[in-house]
């Protein structure tokens, strides 16, 4: 199901709004456009304070002078990361509640249309490509997003699709709307043949 969501939106990936390309030999400069908190991750996890000296090095060479990981390594931690801190995965009751307090929350479906005929949370969007785009390109990136899918990975994944390009108000529903039937509302029908 993940490579569905993946070829579903597989043009997003591969469009101007997607970030470049990081390599070892990218500059943490470069890096530092794409993901402004790395600096603040390499001094709080590593203790070491980027100054401008450092900044023009590619990722390749700042591992070797500080004795780091290696590149691919440190990269994906700063990555990692990012998601860590910004994508929250909140419990059905603590995502009815959101849903309820936070009128400015977008609701978004990230399942497969055969599975959005069996039932759908209330107020919720299909993030079908059309709308992906308009997030993308008009959306704030402060805008407050609860997404979900079956069981809560592939929303887990459309999630941190969406922390990488900003947005820094991003929840996901954990265990999908599965949970949902489970614990908030069992009037939701529960399906199979969506292991995620």
């Amino acid at each position: 199901m993940i490579k569905a969501f993946r070829e579903r939106f597989a043009g997003f990936f591969h469009r101007d709004n997607h970030p470049p390309l990081i390599t070892e030999n990218s500059s943490l400069l470069e890096i530092a456009v794409e993901y402004p908190h790395a600096f603040d991750f390499l001094e709080r996890k590593y203790g070491i304070k980027v100054d401008v000296t450092d900044k023009p090095l590619s990722l390749k060479e700042f591992c070797e002078k500080f004795g780091l990981p290696p590149a691919q390594i440190l990269f994906a931690d700063i990555q990692t990361s990012l998601r860590t801190r910004i994508v929250q995965e909140v419990p059905a009751t603590q995502a009815y509640a959101l849903m309820h307090q936070r009128a400015d929350l977008k609701v978004l479906d990230v399942r497969e249309d055969w599975e959005i005929k069996i039932c759908r949370l209330p107020g919720s969007q299909v993030l079908r490509p059309l709308l992906l785009d308009e997030v993308l390109t008009e959306w704030p990136k402060n805008t407050p997003l609860l997404l979900y899918c079956h069981h809560g990975i592939r929303s887990l994944d459309a999630a941190t699709f969406l922390a990488d390009r900003g947005f820094t108000n991003v929840y996901t529903l954990k265990g999908g709307i599965e949970a949902w039937s489970l614990e908030v509302d069992p009037t939701v029908p529960r399906y199979e043949n969506a292991w995620c």
